[in-house]
């Protein structure tokens, strides 16, 4: 284990890094808070999953169609010229939303509010990926950066759900979406405080031309993504209602955190290993693994059970995420990173905004158990997707497999 973690220290050691990371991080809370504290809201007023997952389904597709343009925005203009009004505009939505919908205002209110939120929703994670790429450049320090953000946004996706049902069901339903919006304001204004570690703007003719998706290997990556996003969106929404379903709803959070604690700790020996496969291999294994692990869910009884199982469904998570992202950075030129990056996070966000509807639909006329068939189903496109396009991926990232 010291030999894993002595990358993560010298990674550390960079100035400025911990700082402008630890911004960060707290900044992206809320995408670990966001989708569940909609689904908990909604659900407290209306009852009905499929309403819920719905509504949480448009917040993040509207995002995910937004956020690249917001990034071609920051890589043009600059992240506080772009990160900060933004962070106001979506506030100002965001608040609306959780007025409208504890006032018990008509379904279509909630759907265009939600959507108003998502629209200007920032994509931090890809701004501090940016970061690093700006101040260490390419090369295995930057695959540790990659791995090292990994494993904070697994931590994430532990503490957050744990803290958004603590305070949706033991406080206020509203409590977890406004501690979200608040970890959003605070984080962003020390992010943007940071400025050694800003990547400068890029030249106005650098953006000009078509969009990164254009570039080759891209639109595999991003396809791949969305089926990966897929497995999300229906593990959480059959996680959420087997919880419910089993009468214990407040198990949701810990049960979710298991899932990420898997990938977290996944994510964390990637991050510390010396990898003689290519980026691409890694990619396709890691959606592998995600796949038959997540299978066994729809057989689960019993929530110790599940939480074991979920433990070990997020092995595959990190890895998949990490080599995806970091062969993004090897198919874009380096003046488009934050768009490049943000594309496939928005595939990932696609993906659980498509399949989170349809996983909550199965819930409440089937049962939770049917639905985690959901993300079984995602896991093997993404597999499938994978497999016929492994020789063109392997050339467009320039990589030699071992």
């Amino acid at each position: 284990m010291p030999g894993v973690l002595r990358p993560y220290r010298e990674l550390l050691a960079t100035p400025g890094g911990l700082a402008f990371s630890a911004a960060g991080f707290v900044a992206r809370m809320p995408i670990s808070m966001m989708g569940l504290g909609i689904v908990l809201l909604v659900v407290a007023h209306t009852g009905r999953y499929g309403i819920a997952g719905a509504v949480s389904a448009t917040f993040a597709l509207v995002n995910a169609l937004a956020a690249p343009l917001i990034a071609r925005l920051v890589d043009r203009l600059g992240q506080r010229r772009v990160l900060l009004p933004s962070v106001a505009v979506h506030a100002v939505w965001l608040i609306g939303f959780i007025v409208l919908t504890s006032r018990d205002a008509p379904t279509w209110m909630l759907f265009l509010t939600a959507a108003g939120a998502g629209l200007f929703a920032p994509s931090v994670g890809s701004m501090v990926r940016a970061r690093w790429g700006y101040v260490l450049g390419s090369g295995p320090r930057l695959d540790t950066a990659y791995s090292f953000e990994a494993v904070l946004d697994e931590f994430i996706f532990v503490l957050g759900p744990l803290l958004v049902t603590v305070l949706a069901t033991q406080v206020a339903e509203q409590a977890g979406l406004g501690t979200a919006l608040v970890f959003l304001v605070i984080g962003s204004l020390a992010l943007t405080a940071h400025r050694a570690s800003e990547p400068p703007p890029s030249p106005v003719h650098e953006h000009q031309g078509p969009s990164v998706l254009r570039a080759p290997g891209m639109a595999i990556v991003v396809t791949t993504m969305v089926f990966v996003g897929g497995v999300f969106g229906g593990v959480e929404i059959s996680t959420i209602g087997f919880a419910d379903q089993s009468g214990h709803p407040s198990l949701a959070g810990p049960l979710l955190a298991c899932y990420a604690g898997g990938s977290m700790v996944a994510g964390l020996v990637y991050g510390g290993l010396h990898w003689r496969w290519s980026l691409t291999r890694r990619f396709l294994t890691g959606a592998f693994a995600m796949t038959v692990t997540t299978a066994a869910l729809p057989f689960v009884r019993e929530p110790a059970v599940l939480a074991l199982l979920l433990v070990v469904a997020g092995i595959g998570i990190a890895p998949t995420l990490i080599s995806g992202l970091s062969l993004v950075e090897r198919l874009v030129p380096p003046g488009q990173v934050t768009e490049g990056l943000t594309w496939a996070t928005t595939g990932v966000v696609v993906g659980l905004s498509l399949a989170s509807p349809v996983a909550g639909r199965v819930v409440d006329e089937t049962g939770a158990r049917q639905a985690f068939v959901v993300g079984a189903g995602s896991g093997a496109a993404a597999v499938l997707v994978g497999l016929l396009s492994f020789r063109r991926l392997h050339r467009a990232s320039g990589l030699r497999d071992a």
